[in-house]
Formats: structure tokens, sequence, C-alpha cells
């Protein structure tokens, strides 16, 4: 069972687990967060700064719990085609095995 690293919503949470993991995407989160402070502090609308966050929070989740091999190895698969034994959803929301 793999451990879930959780990632808090939060400027230094998200800058941390960027920088640890991915350092020239923690300076480009900065970058983008200094930006979108500087047109906050001008029109003192936050929208442009929970909008870095929450694109850039995701990406920091998913940098801090990068895929496994079985994991990487059913990406690369669906790139062959290869679908059987994934699940899906039909028309009417039930999951189906492919």
């Amino acid at each position: 069972m793999t451990l879930t690293i959780t990632v808090e919503r939060s400027g230094p949470a998200i800058r941390a687990a960027l920088a640890k993991h991915r350092p020239e995407e923690g300076a480009a989160f900065e970058a983008e967060f200094r930006e979108a402070l500087d047109r906050a502090r001008d029109t003192f609308d936050l929208a442009p700064v929970e909008a870095v966050l929450d694109r850039w929070w995701g990406i920091a989740a998913i940098r801090a719990n990068p895929l496994t091999d079985a994991e990487k190895e059913q990406v690369a698969g669906v790139g062959r085609g290869d679908v059987d034994g994934l699940l899906a959803r039909d028309d009417q929301g039930n999951w189906i095995r492919m």
C-alpha cells in the first residue's frame, strides 16, 4: 500500500512541495504567485491569487506522489491502446471493466 502525501492548499505548502521535487517548477510558481499578489494589491481582487493556487496545488500533489512503476506501465499500456482490466462508467453511470 502506498502512502499518499497531502499538500495543503497554501502558498508556503505548494512552494515547499514543488521546491523539493522540481525546483524549476517551484521558481515558476513563486513568479506566478508574486505576479498575482501584485495584481491583487492593485485591484483588491484575490481571484488571480486563487487561480494560481488552484493551478499549482494539483501539480504539487502530483509531484509529491509520483506514479509507481506499475502505474507508469499502466499509463504506457493505455498509450499503446491496451485498456484491458481498466474500469470506466457506462451510459447509466455503472462501472464496467474494459
